[in-house]
């Protein structure tokens, strides 16, 4: 019984010896995860944590690759997951890793490397277009494609139509579909490839292309548009014969475009420019012009009826090309003249019609404005013979070669005065409208 005694106090002696002798484990490896990717100067985020067998304090240490290291940081739990950040300088390719150690001083070895590269990354290689492989010259065909960054911006794309190269287009956040149609001009097989570049204009590889098969098949036929003024050419009516081929028609003033099924269209305001093209699709036949923007002179100088001076012409005249010339108020160029600068009245000059001087029925008058571009539609009543120059006024001509009230045959002008000194009269500018009877004056 002694014996037994003595043995179990024995093995409870080298069990308490050895426990007591138990040695401190090191923590375990840290797991690091973090960007692969960067650009110089932006900060990039890493994450990582590890454990320690006797729930030790934990310390860690970080080398970031690029000959830095941060110092220990202490007074981590065991299991806390922890964040760093870092900025890389310039651009490489940098190993990051961590490890760690606890209270005793005992390290981990070191984490995973990860691997960072960091530069100003462009987008990667857009997908191949996807569209239509087969079309018509002048129909509009819808192609997308799509792209990753490795940095995540967003992206441009700019396709390679075959035929000819289009505009960048976006921006689009990355991996998001992006399409645009193109209507081809030329027949045959084109290759469609597209590029990406981000905000930095850095640019991907073309992608690979598509191969579209491209038939010709011809635009309509340009209409043949006639007009009739409407309200003393206030406005005009457009109106054309049915255009074979054609399933509509454009109708473009200035810059508005109106799509119309119809073959007649009223014009109501004031336009510089006026066409008409039939359409099949995106297929446009060559436009119908109606000239209704002014044909400008600038600058013309006149002088007064009692300047001396042979060289210094007196007045002016408008041809049906919209020309103006100066003439010398002597009756040879009575027919030629439609105004002329009468200073005979003390300080003051004036503009007067060469009706007087013949059978014309010019007039004109104060259009109210001292802006020139203001003065778009002519009036069609309070006209005289005569006006009072003042300096920046703006004044309408009205042309009447026949002397019979408005008809076709009148042509509208207007004028800005830019200076009146002396006997001296400056015109900034006179604009004529070439259509017979338009009282529309916009440029």
């Amino acid at each position: 019984m002694r014996t037994v005694t003595v043995s179990a106090v024995v093995c409870c002696l080298v069990l308490a010896l050895f426990a007591g002798c138990q040695q401190n484990q090191p923590p375990a490896t840290p797991q690091l995860t973090g960007p692969e990717t960067g650009i110089p100067g932006k900060s990039l985020t890493f994450t990582y944590s590890t454990t320690d067998p006797e729930k030790q304090s934990i310390a860690y240490l970080i080398s970031w690759g690029d000959g830095s290291t941060e110092d220990w940081d202490e007074g981590y739990s065991s299991g806390e997951e922890v964040t760093r950040s870092h900025k890389f300088a310039d651009s490489g390719s940098y190993v990051v890793k961590v490890k760690a150690r606890d209270t005793k001083e005992v390290e981990s070895g070191w984490s995973n490397s990860l691997a960072v590269a960091v530069a100003f990354w462009p987008p990667d290689q857009p997908l191949q277009p996807t569209g239509q492989t087969a079309c018509t010259t002048g129909v509009a065909t819808t192609f997308a494609t799509r792209t990753s960054h490795p940095l995540g911006d967003s992206v441009w794309f700019q396709f390679d139509w075959g035929d000819t190269i289009g505009d960048w287009g976006g921006p689009v956040a990355p991996d998001s579909l992006y399409s645009e149609e193109h209507s081809f001009s030329v027949a045959g097989t084109l290759n469609v490839m597209v590029r990406a570049k981000d905000a930095r204009d850095h640019a991907s590889p073309w992608s690979d292309p598509l191969a579209v098969s491209v038939t010709f098949v011809a635009a309509p036929a340009k209409p043949d548009v006639v007009y009739q003024l409407l309200n003393k050419g206030a406005a005009l009516r457009l109106t054309w014969g049915t255009v074979p081929d054609a399933n509509f028609y454009e109708v473009r003033i200035d810059d508005s475009v109106h799509a119309i099924t119809d073959t007649n269209y009223q014009v109501t305001e004031p336009c510089a420019t006026l066409e008409v093209r039939a359409a099949k699709g995106s297929r446009k036949s060559d436009p119908a012009v109606i000239p209704v923007g002014m044909v400008e002179t600038a600058p013309v100088v006149i002088y007064g009826m009692s300047d001396p001076d042979t060289a210094h012409h007196n007045g002016f005249g408008i041809d049906t090309a919209g020309t103006v010339t100066t003439y010398r108020l002597i009756s040879a160029n009575y027919a030629k003249l439609d105004f002329y600068a009468d200073d005979n009245r003390g300080d003051s000059i004036f503009l007067i019609s060469a009706g007087i001087l013949g059978t014309k029925g010019n007039v004109l008058k104060d259009a109210g404005t001292s802006v020139y571009d203001e003065a778009e539609l002519a009036d069609t009543t309070g006209y005289a013979d005569e006006n009072l120059l003042v300096m920046d006024g703006v004044y309408y001509l009205w042309l009447d070669p026949t002397n019979n009230g408005w008809s076709t045959d009148d042509h509208f002008a207007k004028t800005k005065i830019s200076q009146v000194s002396g006997r001296l009269v400056s015109m900034e500018v006179v604009g004529y409208q070439r259509v017979g009877g338009l009282r529309w004056l916009s440029r």
